[in-house]
This record gives structure tokens, C-alpha cells and sequence, in this order.
């Protein structure tokens, strides 16, 4: 009979087994480790941090590495030795002067005031004592309370690293009391260069398409990268990775698929599309992936259409990019964006339906008819727009148009008098990327009219602090519409006034009992 601890060796995880055991070894965090290392260098070491960013990006990692460095005895440049007593006990896990608590299932207040108590004693070994606190988020407000004071001010042998994936959700309190690292998602590049150095050492067969594409789907996460590489290993033979068994593996579409699949919706071929839909499908791929390879293919037709750099922002050979070129050349780019909002809005809801096929065939329909179907009444598709006179405003017609222009808007000469409401919310979007709360504020305006070159704007009354504000910021304002619009236009804005004996205005205060109404529009 053999017991647990007689087997002679156990196998471990290839995100274990390569996790950093050094600064130099943690990948695409160069800043951050930069700076801790030059803080340990030059004996600048703070009582709290905060590690913080997605999953798999070496949080966890660098806080272990730290503590490891700040109580090296013979460390160099902030790297910790791995040869002096107190490295070799760490890389044991033989001492008790690092302490790693994991806040989802220590979240409670009593498991914090046991850390309080504890935190008085000095270390053992090494010249600091440090607390790892991963997932801090899942922590009580109880508990950030009992850890504040502690963690304004410690004892100085003491070190918090907090390490979260979810910084929104700590509370201010906590965020102003550390020093603050974002760890960043990995870049492909590194994580493809990294698994090439682990594939060597396990004498392991892949192609470096192979190798991309496991990069691209861990989503900038080593940790996940790895995982994914073991998953392959574990169906390769005579540990060749072959590029259709990660394809497999993952539920990815052939490149070949997508690419016809986004030639359907450019070419309104609604049959081919459902019948391309259908080969996916019964070839068991994951329609979630295939929504998201969609999305990245349009948001590279995007790129492709907007910029001549693309080599630097897409990740594809020169074959593909090719592809990726006659299809953009064949759609304006304001119809790239509509495709790319409308798979992402869908792609979220498919993940939580019990027919997420269905829904996949009612977005690829919804694609390719757009711009051929027109529907009379008010839907996401379509925007009402009134058409006002210049000499009788009471008078109006209602028109249904594109969501999407089919000229793209850097074109327009001139404001059109049916078009120019649509584009008022065009030049609201715009201001509000430059200024989110100028443009809020110029979206609580109106539009009326356009008048021998002035776009005529109206706030109701209870909207003075908007109005006043526009004004404020009227010739800024004016340079954006006239670069978006290409022609010379002037912003008339005035408070627009309620006929306080309007037969409705009278009706609407008897029935709801108001002393002021205010006019909106949906």
C-alpha cells in the first residue's frame, strides 16, 4: 500500500510550475516592476500597495516576488538572490513572515482582527512581514473598516499588498491609503514569445500560427495561455500542437468562415449567411466565438478603412489583411460601426439565452437587411426626424431614415433640413468625447431649426444652468460643427417659453397638480 506521502512526485500545473520566481521573469509589466524595484534599491518602501487589473497579468506573482526581494539579504538591483537562507526558505514556503490570505473566503470582520493582533509581532526571519491579501474586494465593509487603521498606520516591519480585479469596488477610503499598480493585459507578442521559450524546454512541436492564436484567445492573460497550451498537450500526440486541434479545442470558426459570413451581410445574401451559420453550427462550434471572431473582423475592416497604419493595430498575416481590405473597400465605415454595435449588444445576450442559435440568425437577418428595410413606426433601426418650415413650423412631416447615413458625415457640405436633427445628436456625441459634461448639456437642447446659416437650439426652462453653460462654451462648440460639417455655422441657443394659457399646458397642470411644465422629447 502506497500513502499520499510516499509518492515520490506530483504533477503540476504549467502555470505553477512557470510562475516568475524573479522581477525579470514577470512579462508586460515593465513600469511596474521598474518602479518596485527601484523602491526596494533605494530603501523606498511604502506600507500599502494595490495591485490591480485582469486576471493571469502577474499580480499575485509580482506581490510574492516583492516580498521576497524586500527581505533578501543579498539582493541586487531589487532582485531577490535565490541563494541566501532567507530566499531558499521563502521558495519553501517555510516561513512565517509571509502571509497569504485570500479575502473571498476570509472576508468577515473577526478574520481582520485576528490580522490586527497578529501584525504587533516582528518578523522571524526577515526584516519585513508581509500581508498578500488577494481578491481584496470580497471583503466586508465591516472589514474595510477594521483594516483602515491598520493599514494607515502600521507597524514598520509591516507590508500590505492588496491584489484585486476589481479596484471599482474598493472603497475610497482604502484606494487613497495605497500606492497604486495597474497591471495591464499582456501584449500577444509577449505572451507568443513566452509559451516559444516553455514549448523549447518541454521539447514541445507547434507552429508559431499555433502559438498566435492560443495567445489571442487567452485574452492578455499568461495564466490562461498556459492553461490552454496543457489543454492541447493533453489531446496531442508525441507532443505536437497542431493548429486544428486549438482550433478545435477552442470552438474557433476557419478564418475562410468568417470571412464569407461578413461577404454575406456586406452583400445583403441573407440565405448564404444562414446556410454558412449552419455549417459552423453542426460543426460544433461555439457561437459565442464566433460572434466575437465577427466583431474583431469588422473592428480590423474598421481600422483598415480609417487608418493607413495597420500593420501596428492588427494582428493577422498579409493574406488575411488582404481579405480584410477588399471587404472594407466595399461598406463606409459609419455602417462598420453599426455592424460592430449591433454583434456586440447581441453577443451579450446570447450568453445568458437558452437559444442562442436563433438569436445568431436574427442579428446576421437584421444585418443583412439593413438599409432595405424601413419600418414605420419608432424602432432602434430608424430615427424620426420632423422636417420644420421656415414659414409655417406648425406644419410637419415625419420621415423615416437610416440610423446610418450612406455618405459619411466628413463629407456633408452642409447641414440637411430633413437630416439636421439626426446630425445635431451626431455633433452631441462628438462634443461629448472632448467634453463629456459639455456635451450632456448641449444634448438637453432642442433642435428647431437652421436659418440662413444658424442651427437654431432650444432649452425649456428648467434647463437654464445648460443653456448657460453652452453658451459659455459657444465657439468651441461652433469649431466642431464646422469640422464635422465643413461649412461655416453659428449656434443661436435660447430658453424656450411655455404659453402659460396653452389649453394642453392648463389640462396637464389640472391633471397632474404641476405648477410647471416642462417640455421633453423622446
Amino acid at each position: 500500500m502506497m500513502y499520499l506521502g510516499e509518492i515520490d512526485m506530483e504533477y503540476i500545473a504549467l502555470y505553477r510550475t512557470y510562475r516568475p520566481k524573479s522581477f525579470a521573469e514577470v512579462i508586460g509589466q515593465n513600469n511596474n516592476i521598474t518602479i518596485l524595484k527601484n523602491q526596494i534599491v533605494t530603501q523606498k518602501i511604502t506600507h500599502a500597495y494595490l495591485f490591480c487589473g485582469t486576471r493571469g497579468t502577474g499580480k499575485t506573482s509580482a506581490a510574492k516576488i516583492f516580498a521576497k526581494a524586500v527581505n533578501c539579504e543579498k539582493n541586487k538591483d531589487g532582485e531577490p538572490c535565490h541563494i541566501c537562507n532567507t530566499c531558499k526558505t521563502i521558495e519553501n514556503n517555510n516561513i512565517m513572515d509571509i502571509i497569504e490570505i485570500d479575502a473571498a473566503s476570509n472576508r468577515g470582520v473577526d478574520e481582520i482582527r485576528e490580522l490586527r493582533e497578529k501584525v504587533k509581532y516582528p518578523p522571524t526571519i526577515g526584516s519585513y512581514k508581509v500581508y498578500i491579501i488577494d481578491e481584496v474586494h470580497m471583503l466586508t465593509s465591516e472589514a474595510f473598516n477594521a483594516l483602515l487603521k491598520t493599514l494607515e498606520e502600521p507597524p514598520k516591519h509591516v507590508i500590505f499588498i492588496l491584489a484585486t480585479t476589481e479596484p471599482n469596488k474598493l472603497p475610497t477610503t482604502i484606494l487613497s491609503r495605497c500606492q497604486r499598480f495597474n497591471f495591464r493585459r499582456i501584449q500577444i507578442s509577449d505572451i507568443q514569445s513566452k509559451m516559444e521559450q516553455i514549448c523549447k524546454q518541454l521539447n514541445i512541436t507547434i507552429e508559431d500560427k499555433t502559438l498566435q492564436l492560443i495567445a489571442k484567445n487567452a485574452d492578455g492573460a499568461m495564466r490562461d495561455a498556459l492553461s490552454i497550451l496543457e489543454q492541447c498537450l493533453s489531446i496531442s500526440k508525441e507532443n505536437i500542437v497542431s493548429y486544428e486541434s486549438v482550433k478545435n479545442l477552442l470552438g474557433i470558426s476557419d478564418d475562410h468562415l468568417v470571412y464569407s459570413i461578413i461577404e454575406t451581410i456586406v452583400n445583403k445574401d441573407i440565405k448564404s449567411a444562414l446556410d454558412y451559420l449552419e455549417e459552423a453550427y453542426k460543426n460544433g462550434k461555439e457561437l459565442t466565438q464566433l460572434m466575437n471572431q465577427l466583431i474583431l473582423c469588422f473592428r480590423d475592416m474598421l481600422i483598415i478603412k480609417i487608418t493607413s497604419a495597420k500593420e501596428n493595430l492588427i494582428e493577422a498575416s498579409e493574406e488575411n489583411i488582404d481579405t480584410l481590405q477588399k471587404l472594407s473597400n466595399q461598406v463606409e465605415k459609419e455602417l462598420i460601426s453599426y455592424y460592430i454595435e449591433s454583434l456586440t449588444d447581441m453577443e451579450n445576450k446570447i450568453k445568458f439565452s437558452t437559444l442562442p442559435k436563433v438569436l445568431v440568425e436574427v442579428i446576421l437577418i437584421k444585418l443583412c437587411s439593413f438599409n432595405l428595410i424601413s419600418t414605420p413606426h419608432k424602432s432602434n433601426q430608424n430615427i424620426k426626424v420632423q422636417e420644420y418650415s421656415n414659414n409655417q413650423q406648425d406644419k410637419k412631416n415625419d420621415y423615416i431614415l437610416d440610423n446610418v447615413p450612406k455618405k459619411p458625415i466628413e463629407k456633408k457640405k452642409s447641414l440637411d433640413q430633413v437630416n439636421s436633427k439626426f446630425e445635431f445628436k451626431i455633433l452631441c456625441e462628438a462634443i461629448k468625447k472632448e467634453s463629456p459634461s459639455l456635451g450632456s448639456s448641449l444634448q438637453m437642447g432642442k433642435f428647431v431649426s437652421i436659418t440662413e446659416n444658424r442651427v437654431n437650439i432650444e432649452f425649456n426652462e428648467g434647463d437654464t444652468i445648460h443653456l448657460l453653460k453652452v453658451n459659455k462654451n459657444k465657439s468651441n462648440i461652433e469649431q466642431q460643427m464646422n469640422e464635422i460639417f465643413q461649412n461655416e455655422y453659428f449656434l443661436n441657443c435660447t430658453e424656450y417659453q411655455i404659453k402659460e394659457d396653452d389649453e394642453l399646458v392648463q389640462i396637464t397642470k389640472e391633471v397632474f397638480g404641476a405648477d410647471k411644465v416642462y417640455l421633453t422629447e423622446e
